[in-house]
Parts: C-alpha cells; structure tokens; sequence
C-alpha cells in the first residue's frame, strides 16, 4: 500500500508541475517536500529509486507531518 502511494504522490507532484495555478498551502507543502526526496521526471529514467524514496517517505509520514504544520491538524 505505501508503494501504491508512493506512486500516487509522485504522480501528483508531475501533474502539478505542468499547471500554472497556485495550490493552496497544503499541497504546496506536500509537492515541496515530495520534491526534496524526487526530481522532476523531464526526460525517461529509471524509476525504481524514485518509487523506492517514496514509499519510504510515505510510510515514515513526513508528508502529513509537515503538511499538518503548515495548515493545521487533519485529523
């Protein structure tokens, strides 16, 4: 299940780059620190490291702890 989220984050962040919006402060916070652990997918890769550093990222909830920092508790 991480690895599934993993991957759904760094599809989220991919998606976000090429919108020229503002998120609001969560998913600003989210993308920025997703962006710390994998860069921009600008040409093909292998992507087995970068899944690799999400599913660690998500399952240590570094995303929600800063998130919740930024905006408030979630829960």
């Amino acid at each position: 299940a991480y690895g599934v989220l993993g991957i759904e984050f760094m599809a989220a962040a991919q998606a976000l780059d090429f919108r020229e919006f503002t998120p609001g402060k969560g998913v600003r916070k989210a993308k920025e620190v997703i962006r710390r652990y994998v860069d921009f997918l600008d040409e093909d890769r292998p992507l087995y490291p970068d899944h690799t550093r999400m599913k660690a990222l998500v399952e240590s909830c570094e995303i929600l702890e800063e998130v919740e920092a930024a905006v408030g508790s979630l829960g």
